[in-house]
């Protein structure tokens, strides 16, 4: 974890180290790429949004680290040259302590947690029957040694394997990889790796590196290695989650609208910082960065780090930088050229070093009595928040601290009158010449320090130099560790506390008696025995339990059951000084030697229990073995013909290389891709306190103010106008990307040359007020920063003249020659011209424009394309070779044309919509309280919003129940062309980075009107009935802004307060996103409509055979290659989209989008702002890339995309024939028909079950808010306990967090037959069909329907039937040709066809028409145009003619649970698929549990001699996809100790 608060300290004092990463065209090009995996795990195994009885399984948790690993690697950095992964192997005992206390307050605060839940805590003293595969998720087992991190390993292994195999982008890289049975932590691995790399001949001095991980360690591991192009990627992280002090409100989830964004921490600018901070104004010559940055390192060891505890002065927030930094400056002027604190990993001078802390020892007095003031003002607020939120007593009182102060005074005196009548009888000495207090009142810090954290008395003198040295030798282990490895395996810091800096003396002769012994690792059970509490004994092989629980065990007392948590003045509970008793190391070696010896152990025991290697993978094209599938339970086959090679790295667990302060000569600053401060003059550098907003916050540490260099007086806008309009420069400093300029202005005029003629416009006495307003607060924000990282900090002076840019969007590439050129955007930033650079003193290669290519260096054989334009529009093929000049021959994989049933499904299922003012006439309550009831409700005290929050101020709304109305004057044309317009890459000064919402101050004006669903008026009769004298409470005055609980419901208000915030925790509302109004969504049982056709669908064309080949000769313009677009290439929608707008139901193909297969098809379920330019789409396969959408779709289908990298493959008249046959919302009134129809024909109940098996069953978790009626929820999840009172995990969030991408995949198996065979669990599809169809029926009043509207519905809902089972290529045997409708049809026959569409089955009963044969060589498409087009009496056009395909399997009958029949095994479609850059692993729907009611037949999973027999279809519990003869391999969980 490295320094604490020290990432947020360093960001906000020197701003411009970071940058947010809003496209990868910003990315510089990386050569190597480090992970440290364990934040990776640590991340897709429990993400901390989860709930504690939310336990993700073992396929999610290895499917989200390989979906992760991908996202990195082959997305976002793309290296170069080689990768390497580390996971924390055995560390150091040095490291034990901090892994110890961890892992204890871990345990702890799970146990603390399953309190609230369900879970059944097992018995912490019946260790040996312990049961590691039940309960909660105990992230204790992410700990080298145990069974669970080894799996995890191999899964990675085999993960890189199968990429170098099947993925282009992998087979140029060396991918090493270091598991946890190599000794060593993930990034010491990773920093030897580097140290061994830099010694090798013939390294290049411009090697560019990027490190992945959130630890503020790597910052230091990244400086130590003097490698100036080294820059380190990270997650955003959101300071904000802490500073929301009011608890008694939902926490709001928002919708994802675009792709989430990284940040990039660039050493590079670091370094020059430092160089401002410690050599500005001083001699340049006189100074060597390197070494200031070695002594910076050194510097924060001070602070604290894994190692050793921060000195009891020391603390950031009480400015310990500004004491060091400050002392350093001061001193290092004295010490003289060539003199430092430190020099390649080792101290000096040990007497340099003692004067040095003298000084800041000499400050410890005045550190504590301003950290008590402090500690006042602090508590002051927090009674002040107490208060606030009607909570008293949460905060001490003056009297109680007062009395507590008192107390320990007295202590400490007593303790100081009995030492001090022994030193008079017995003549003791005393350390350091100590002085008595001569009163009572006086304080005494540093002896009351020693003695109330350390239990030293100042007697106690051999004790108090073993502290000191202790230290020393820490600060000396340390240094060493970072610069060249491991000195010594057993040595550790044996306190909790550290000493006092002033008590630092006489360290030459401490150093003298220093000595270190390397020794070696401990073996993985040794350090798992040594760090895990007794609550992970489970962890451990069975014989090692009986040493940390039975009272017999010669180290029991290493086990305790609980301890203190000291929480030394801090507030955040991580903070807090874990009081646990150190393990004695030898004592721990000679009782597993006797009673666990290695004889006693299994073989795999032995195999986790040894040492392992250091692997290299790299590919070679004749290595045709095959490698074993990691895990065959979760749908993992073996890799044949690997293609891949493996070579062994010797690794030494001792090292004599050290990093050397220097630069390899031959290294470039600035550097292509990388930033630089130096590119523009800087004039002045100031630190003060400027409140700059980095993170949502004004800082409250000092800032680093850089003063640019002050403009002379310039000529106005019009003078310069005419060199600078049409130029480009470089702008978004330091990192300095290319724009051009296309206007000038200043407080006078605007200059833009249009068509290339001046065109000046006088601005107006308002417009010349605004430029003046606005070049003040542009002046203010580069100071204090527009809350993102990277911002602030700059001090630009007076703006003169400024300049109206648009951005290099990337590099064009010409479809039909491959020529590229340079793109520039439309959405013009306003910069000030201070700011701008004329010329790049290191300009970019990448961004070089090229001339035409060749046809065979474009598309070279066995490349893989689309084609984009004609009748194979959408179909992927391979490259034979260049035919001509012009054309490629190419073998297509022919998919026959799509039919629109995603348009039809779109416009079919549709939500109603009534006015606030209606709904509030049928609920008859007053529209001001429906209004209260709909938004923010709030009640004091607490401050407890009781409102549902179904509409909120900034417009969002959430799905299915609110909206706001659309705008029928809205211009449809407008928004299309909005598409493409919008920019991707962003810089200072843009809008949207700016956050101007200066030009939409029109629309706040505009009345919002908000229209409800008939399930939100039914949820406010809900809560009406439940909570009536609330309702009665706001009628009474519903323009309150406050209501008091007290006066609603009586002297226990704000208890009924809890219960109704409570209920509304439980409803579905509570945790759906919310979606900004400018998002266009389908309802989310439209969406399921919308994957369950697809996958029938995909089930008959490959049934039928459908899917020809066929080799074509293909213009280069209508074809696109995989992995031809790079990252700093733009794809634009309208190059291959039939209409660039997105439609919701557009079937699209994938061409470059992100984790995406290349080539896969899905279906548009989302549109967002076109300013974002994304969609969300659902795949017709599941891949490990997907995610849940949020919880609107079955898990690894769905994926948000950006809309210009999707191909849309809907004809182009697709929309318009949908609307003619299919009349909007059509659907409705077929799904009344089928609800009247289940009320009728109710099947027989099912058996009683006990009630927690049901709960089970249902997978119901009120507390979490989570969808009842949603099908693609995973029972998974709830495989412990239900959720109902689950207690979040410490520091979780809400739920529906961007971790959501990693629940338990629900789709359905590839070959699937109709209704048949689809269940949750034991629930048979009819109920599983009866809540997905479940809508607004009750509230609907069709009685009063004119007799011709109803006909008229009727003949429409008939009409739609043999569209849509065409549309998804479902044919009966007899006749796939519906008889053209007729207005008089049954409308039996229209809910029979909206059952096809949605794959809910129907009846067995068909039509007496349905007899004739149809033509063998019509395919589904063609049979349903021509029904289009005959429905509409318009004449018949002609089709195009495939090969016949065979019957379709699709059964739309329904079959009652237990009576079904045996279905042949089918094939695995999923991992056969080679992988694809981007694309990770194939989809595994055929491994995904059954969704719709029967259990899935174990043979359909795991075929072969291994398969159990096929259980009972009407057996109630889940089936295992495990063989019976073996344990099925499940995460493990966390043994909770329960008190008798």
């Amino acid at each position: 974890m490295g320094v604490p608060k020290f990432y947020r300290w360093l960001s906000e004092r020197y701003p411009k180290i970071n940058q947010v990463i809003t496209n990868e065209a910003l990315l510089p090009e990386f050569d190597h790429l480090y992970l440290d995996m364990n934040g990776i795990i640590h991340g897709c195994t429990h993400p901390n949004h989860l709930d504690v009885s939310d336990v993700l399984s073992e396929r999610d948790m290895v499917l989200g680290i390989m979906h992760y690993l991908d996202r990195i690697i082959t997305q976002i950095v793309k290296p170069k040259v080689s990768v390497f992964m580390a996971i924390d192997g055995v560390a150091p005992r040095a490291k034990l302590n901090q892994q110890r206390s961890r892992r204890f307050r871990s345990a702890k605060d799970l146990a603390e947690a399953t309190k609230a839940t369900k879970l059944k805590p097992l018995d912490g003293t019946d260790l040996n029957d312990a049961d590691p595969y039940s309960g909660a998720f105990d992230s204790n087992c992410i700990t080298p040694g145990t069974e669970f991190l080894l799996r995890i390993s191999d899964c990675i292994r085999y993960f890189i394997r199968k990429k170098i195999k099947e993925d282009p982008q992998w087979r140029n890289l060396s991918v090493i990889f270091s598991g946890p049975d190599v000794p060593g932590e993930g990034e010491h691995k990773i920093m030897q790796h580097i140290r061994d790399m830099r010694n090798q001949p013939g390294y290049q001095p411009n090697t560019r590196h990027c490190m992945y991980g959130q630890d503020a360690d790597l910052i230091m591991l990244g400086l130590v290695s003097h490698e100036p192009h080294f820059t380190l990627l990270r997650e955003i992280i959101d300071f904000s989650g802490g500073f929301s002090r009011n608890d008694n409100a939902l926490k709001e989830v928002k919708k994802f609208t675009k792709q989430s964004d990284f940040q990039l921490l660039h050493l590079s600018i670091l370094r020059e910082y430092l160089q401002l901070e410690f050599v500005y104004k001083h001699d340049p010559s006189t100074y060597d960065l390197e070494r200031i940055i070695d002594d910076f390192v050194f510097m924060t060891f001070l602070v604290g780090n894994d190692f050793l505890p921060h000195m009891p002065t020391l603390d950031i927030g009480d400015g310990a930088f500004t004491l060091l930094f400050d002392t350093y400056k001061e001193h290092r002027e004295k010490w003289g050229n060539g003199q430092y604190l430190t020099n390649a990993g080792e101290i000096s001078d040990a007497a340099r070093l003692e004067a040095f802390l003298e000084v800041i020892g000499a400050a410890e007095s005045d550190i504590f009595e301003e950290r008590a003031k402090n500690e006042v003002k602090m508590l002051k607020k927090q009674r002040q928040w107490d208060k606030r939120d009607k909570k008293p007593g949460r905060t001490p009182s003056d009297l109680e601290l007062n009395a507590k102060e008192e107390s320990k005074q007295n202590d400490y005196m007593s303790m100081v009158q009995g030492m001090m009548a022994d030193i008079s009888l017995k003549g003791t000495e005393t350390v350091d010449d100590w002085k008595a207090p001569t009163n009572l009142s006086e304080k005494d810090h540093k002896g009351r320090y020693y003695f109330e954290k350390l239990h030293l008395k100042p007697t106690d003198v051999d004790d108090h130099l073993a502290l000191r040295k202790s230290y020393i030798e820490g600060l000396i282990w340390c240094l060493a560790y970072y610069y060249r490895g491991c000195i010594s395996w057993g040595w550790f810091y044996p306190y909790h506390y550290g000493p006092m800096i002033s008590d630092l003396t006489n360290l030459p002769d401490v150093f003298s008696k220093i000595n270190f012994e390397i020794g070696e690792p401990l073996k993985p059970f040794q350090q798992l025995m040594g760090c895990l509490p007794p609550a992970s004994a489970a962890l451990v092989p069975k014989i090692y339990r009986k040493l940390m629980g039975s009272p017999e065990s010669p180290i029991k007392q290493f086990y305790p059951e609980d301890f203190v948590v000291d929480m030394n003045g801090k507030r955040n509970p991580w903070e807090g000084v874990n009081i646990l008793p150190f393990i004695d190391g030898n004592l721990l070696k000679q009782t597993i030697a006797k009673h666990c010896p290695d004889s006693a152990l299994t073989a795999d025991e032995r195999h986790r229990n040894r040492v392992g290697k250091v692997y290299c993978y790299t590919y070679d094209a004749a290595v045709n073995d095959t490698v074993p599938s990691c895990n065959r339970d979760i749908g993992l086959p073996n890799i044949v013909k690997c293609n891949s090679r493996v070579d062994i790295i010797e690794n030494l667990s001792v090292s004599n290389i050290s990093f050397k302060p220097e630069l390899v000569p031959g290294t470039k600053i600035p550097y292509p891709g990388f930033p630089s401060l130096n590119v523009l003059p800087i004039e002045h550098v100031e630190l003060r306190n400027a409140g700059v907003n980095c993170f949502g916050f004004p800082s409250k540490y000092p800032n680093m103010i850089l003063t640019m260099h002050t403009l002379p007086q310039m000529p106005g806008a019009v003078q310069l106008a005419e060199n600078l309009i049409g130029r480009n420069i470089f702008v978004n400093w330091p990192m300095m990307h290319e724009a051009k300029v296309v206007a000038v202005s200043d407080s006078i005029c605007e200059v833009r040359k249009p068509k290339g003629k001046s065109k000046t416009r006088n601005l107006s006495p308002p417009e010349v007020e605004r430029w003046n307003s606005m070049s003040e607060m542009m002046k203010e924000q580069y100071v204090a920063g527009a809350s993102y990282p990277g911002s602030g900090g700059i001090s630009i002076g007076d703006v003169q003249i400024r300049l109206k840019v648009v951005p290099l969007q990337g590099m064009k590439t010409s479809p039909i020659d491959g020529s590229s050129k340079k793109l520039f955007g439309k959405e013009e930033a306003d910069i000030p011209l201070q700011m701008a650079l004329f010329s790049s003193p290191a300009p970019d290669p990448r961004f070089v424009e090229r001339g035409p290519m060749q046809l065979k260096e474009r598309f070279p054989p066995k490349c893989r394309v689309i084609l984009t334009k004609g009748k194979y529009r959408g179909c992927t093929g391979t490259v034979l070779g260049a035919v001509d000049d012009e054309k490629v021959g190419v073998k297509v994989q022919v998919i026959p044309p799509e039919p629109p049933f995603g348009l039809a499904i779109a416009r079919s299922v549709q939500e109603s919509y009534i006015s606030s003012m209606d709904a509030a006439k049928v609920l008859k309550i007053d529209p001001r309280v429906f209004g209260k009831i709909t938004g923010s409700l709030f009640f004091s005290p607490g401050k407890y919003d009781l409102g549902l929050n179904l509409k909120y101020k900034d417009k969002r709304c959430v799905l299915g129940y609110t909206r706001v109305k659309p705008d029928a004057n809205k211009n449809k044309k407008k928004d299309a062309n909005a598409w493409s317009a919008g920019d991707t890459v962003l810089i200072v000064g843009s809008k949207r980075m700016s956050n101007d919402d200066s030009d939409s101050d029109d629309n706040q004006k505009q009345r919002v009107i908000w229209e409800y669903t008939p399930k939100a008026v039914r949820l406010i009769a809900a809560y009406k009935n439940a909570f009536p004298r609330l309702f009665a409470a706001i009628s009474k005055d519903p323009d309150a802004k406050f209501y008091d609980s007290k006066k609603a419901f009586g002297p226990k208000g704000e208890d009924v307060c809890s219960t109704v915030l409570g209920w509304l925790k439980g409803i579905e509302t509570a945790t759906i996103p919310r979606l900004p109004s400018t998002t266009e969504a389908m309802p989310v049982p439209a969406v399921h409509a919308v994957q369950r056709a697809a996958d029938v669908r995909a089930a008959n064309l490959e049934k039928d055979g459908a899917v020809k080949e066929s080799n074509v000769k293909v213009p280069a313009s209508a074809i696109y290659g995989e992995r031809s677009t790079a990252a700093t290439d733009v794809l634009l929608a309208s190059e291959h989209s039939v209409s660039a707008p997105p439609e919701l139901g557009d079937r699209v193909a994938n061409l470059c989008a992100n984790g995406v297969p290349f080539g896969a098809r899905g279906t548009v379920v989302a549109i967002h702002d076109p300013k974002e330019g994304c969609v969300e789409v659902v795949m017709d396969e599941e891949f490990i890339g997907g995610s849940t959408l949020q919880g609107s779709c079955a898990n690894f289908r769905g994926k948000l995309c950006v809309w210009n990298h999707l191909l849309k493959i809907s004809a182009a008249d697709s929309q318009g024939i949908v609307e003619s046959v299919i009349p909007a919302g059509s659907g409705k009134a077929v799904v009344d028909k089928l609800m009247k129809d289940i009320e009728v024909a109710e099947p027989p109940p099912e058996p009683k079950q006990p009630k927690e098996e049901k709960t089970k069953a249902q997978n119901v978790a009120p507390s979490s808010g989570r969808d009842p009626k949603n099908p693609w929820t995973s029972p998974s999840r709830t495989a412990s306990a239900p959720r109902s009172g689950s207690a979040p995990r410490a520091g979780s969030s809400s739920r529906g967090g961007r971790h959501r991408a990693w629940n338990q995949a629900r789709g359905p198996p590839e070959k699937i037959v109709g209704f048949t065979k689809y269940g949750r669990k034991e629930k048979n599809g009819y109920d599983a069909w009866k809540k997905l169809v479940k809508t607004d029926s009750q509230t609907k009043n069709n009685s009063k329907a004119p007799a011709t509207k109803k006909e008229k519905a009727q003949g429409s809902s008939t009409s739609s039937e043999g569209q849509l089972k065409a549309m998804l290529g479902v044919k009966t045997a007899s006749e796939p040709h519906p008889p053209p409708v007729t207005e008089n049809a049954d409308a039996n026959a229209a809910a029979e066809g909206l059952k096809a569409m949605l794959g809910l089955g129907a009846g067995a009963a068909t039509s007496q028409n349905e007899s004739k044969s149809a033509p063998p060589n019509e395919s589904a498409a063609d049979i349903l145009m021509q029904l289009m087009m005959n429905g509409n009496g318009a004449p018949a056009m002609p089709v195009q003619h495939h090969a016949p395909a065979p019957p379709s399997g699709f059964n739309f009958k329904y079959v009652k649970e237990g009576e079904e029949q045996p279905q042949p095994a089918p094939q695995h479609p999923v991992m056969m698929h080679p992988m694809q850059p981007g694309m990770m692993m194939p989809p595994y729907a055929h491994m995904a549990p059954p969704m719709y009611g029967a259990p899935m037949n174990v043979n359909q999973v795991m075929p072969g001699p291994q398969s159990p027999q096929v259980q009972p279809s009407n057996q109630k519990s889940r089936p295992s996809t495990t063989p019976s003869n073996k344990k099925a391999s499940m995460v493990p969980s966390v043994v909770v100790k329960s008190k008798k």
